[in-house]
């Protein structure tokens, strides 16, 4: 009896512990070892406009993903805004076969949301004078669309487009916010 229960045990235990490396999505097999996140900079907001963007993504399945970008403008007098913080969600689809090997890479669609504060150039007079700095808060929802490639080493490149339509103070300045980039990462 006890050389049954042990090797029940045994076969339970082996089973469990290989029945985990790898699972199949849609007739692909994918690796539970392969890294699920990556940190990325997107290079053109960081290098020409003074506000450097990082990202977060966390990829949850073969073909979605979720992650968030912040940036912060070091220059206002180059870039309007002063602050965003953009979470995403990011659908992937289409590509090659190599591509689909491959989880969260490909031509991607992007659905985000961003509380970002800007800069107004609205002018109002205060104690005679004339002020026109003033920075506002915005939120609103947007859609982007993009390539993300992916190489064997884990590296990751991306570029993306979009924007997004501001529901909150839309009677200044801004009545959309940006979203694109050209972002370089590492998946860990």
């Amino acid at each position: 009896m006890k050389k049954t229960i042990i090797l029940c045990t045994a076969f339970i235990i082996t089973f469990s512990a290989f029945a985990q490396k790898e699972y199949r999505v849609m007739g692909w097999k994918i690796s539970r070892d392969v890294p699920l996140n990556e940190l990325k900079v997107n290079l053109p907001f960081t290098i020409f406009a003074s506000a450097p963007e990082i990202s977060y993504e966390r990829i949850l399945n073969t073909d979605i993903s979720v992650g968030a970008a912040i940036s912060a403008s070091l220059d206002t007098d180059r870039n309007p805004y002063k602050f965003i913080f953009t979470p995403y969600f990011r659908w992937f689809f289409g590509g090659s076969s190599e591509s689909l090997n491959k989880a969260g890479s490909g031509f991607f669609i992007e659905a985000n949301g961003s509380i970002f504060s800007y800069e107004t150039n609205r002018d109002y007079y205060e104690s005679n004078k004339i002020n026109s700095n003033e920075f506002t808060t915005g939120a609103g929802l947007g859609l982007a669309l993009g390539w993300k490639y992916l190489s064997r080493n884990n590296w990751v490149g991306e570029i993306y487009a979009g924007a997004g339509r501001n529901f909150i103070n839309n009677n200044y300045n801004a009545e959309a916010y940006p979203r694109m980039g050209i972002s370089i990462g590492k998946r860990f």
